[in-house]
């Protein structure tokens, strides 16, 4: 049976549409030095997720940011976050040495993102006065990513 061209054009762009949903593994690393240099990616761009939301945090509790802004910056950096835990975790580990690496990074990765997570809501909430509070662990995030960083460069 043959379609309309619009149906079969709703059906390609559906099908367009759809996998751009997915996610998109990026494969094994072959060997422990690249899947290393992964991981060290995967951190710095962690870190940066973390600083930009720290800092604005800490404007936004000092009366520098207003609250929406504040509130969008961190869900951005939030969201940054989850998505290179989620592309470094469809990196297949080639050896045990790496799933030790892969298990230590997962834990800074999932440490940070429950704090980002905790900002968000705080400066969604419009809870300012607090944020800088509800943000602190932030800073212990980003000395753990770069001491990571330092120790696998």
């Amino acid at each position: 049976m043959l379609k309309s061209p619009g149906a079969l054009l709703g059906g390609v762009v559906a099908t367009l549409l759809l996998g751009g949903c997915v996610a998109h593994p990026i494969g094994p690393a072959r060997t422990f030095g690249k899947y290393k240099g992964k991981a060290v990616t995967t951190a710095e761009s962690a870190l940066s997720a973390v600083e930009t939301a720290r800092l604005t945090a800490d404007a936004a509790a000092r009366g520098n940011a207003f609250g929406p802004y504040a509130g969008s910056v961190i869900s951005e950096a939030e969201e940054s976050a989850r998505g290179v835990r989620a592309t470094f975790a469809s990196v297949q580990p080639p050896d045990q040495q790496a799933d030790a690496l892969s298990s230590e990074l997962d834990g800074l990765l999932a440490a940070a993102v429950t704090h980002l997570t905790a900002a968000r809501v705080a400066a969604r909430r419009g809870d300012l006065p607090t944020l800088g509070r509800v943000a602190q662990p932030l800073t212990a995030d980003a000395d753990a990513l770069q001491a990571f960083i330092d120790g696998h460069q």
